[in-house]
């Protein structure tokens, strides 16, 4: 069965793009498995697939070189299939020995950037917020002199770092935050092994807000269709 956007499935053209369109809707999987009759593991298959080429087209047009993570959450996600559209909450009485998810958020043009920066810890974000020259000896200040906003997702916060006077960039970042925040509490919590793919998925929706995403989407996938190996 022929479909250019999703090589080696046994699944046509037209139930693949209704799929893509409910995705782009921002349904969650089980509500894209009961509208388009298609198994809920199936469809988590197909959504962790798109997340991941989603992730790499935001990679490439990262402003500058996207480190290697010390914890690839881009490896195969250890949990089933039927439980990746569900994210684990970080409970406060272990909140303070599990390392937090943190991640960086910049404006630059008119495209917003993300990126998870697993060796920044809370103590090094409260010492940015307040200008402590404890940074330095750490060698990551000028690092993070290049986001205007630092995440704290264990904590839901958003700390504003003041890099710049341009009111707009810093809304933009509150707004992008503000709907990360949002798309992430529907899932209930975060599941550390799919904060990269999520994360990334909210940077490509905030930056295409004003586009028809499913027209986005489709762009996306005739260039780089998906394949089922």
């Amino acid at each position: 069965m022929k479909n250019k956007f999703l090589k080696g499935a046994h699944l046509s053209e037209r139930k693949f793009k209704e799929i893509l369109r409910l995705f782009a809707d921002d349904l969650t999987a089980t509500q894209i498995a009961n509208i388009s009759g298609v198994s809920r593991v199936t469809i988590n298959s197909y959504l962790k697939k798109l997340r991941h080429q989603i992730a790499r087209f935001c990679e490439s047009q990262h402003p500058a070189p996207v480190p290697v993570l010390t914890y690839d959450v881009r490896q195969s996600d250890p949990t089933p299939d039927h439980d990746s559209d569900t994210l684990v909450a970080v409970k406060p009485e272990v909140d303070r020995i599990v390392k937090p998810v943190i991640f960086g958020i910049c404006r630059t043009a008119d495209r917003l950037h993300t990126e998870i920066l697993p060796d920044v810890s809370r103590s090094m974000i409260h010492a940015a917020t307040r200008g402590r020259s404890v940074l330095e000896t750490q060698g990551i200040s000028e690092r993070l002199r290049r986001f205007n906003g630092l995440v704290d997702l264990g904590q839901y916060r958003l700390y504003r770092l003041g890099q710049t006077s341009d009111s707009h960039q810093m809304d933009d970042v509150d707004a992008f935050w503000g709907l990360t925040k949002h798309r992430l509490a529907k899932f209930k919590g975060l599941n550390r092994n799919t904060a990269y793919l999520h994360l990334k998925e909210c940077e490509y929706r905030f930056n295409h807000r004003n586009d028809d995403l499913f027209m986005v989407l489709l762009e996306l996938l005739k260039a780089y269709p998906l394949t089922l190996s």
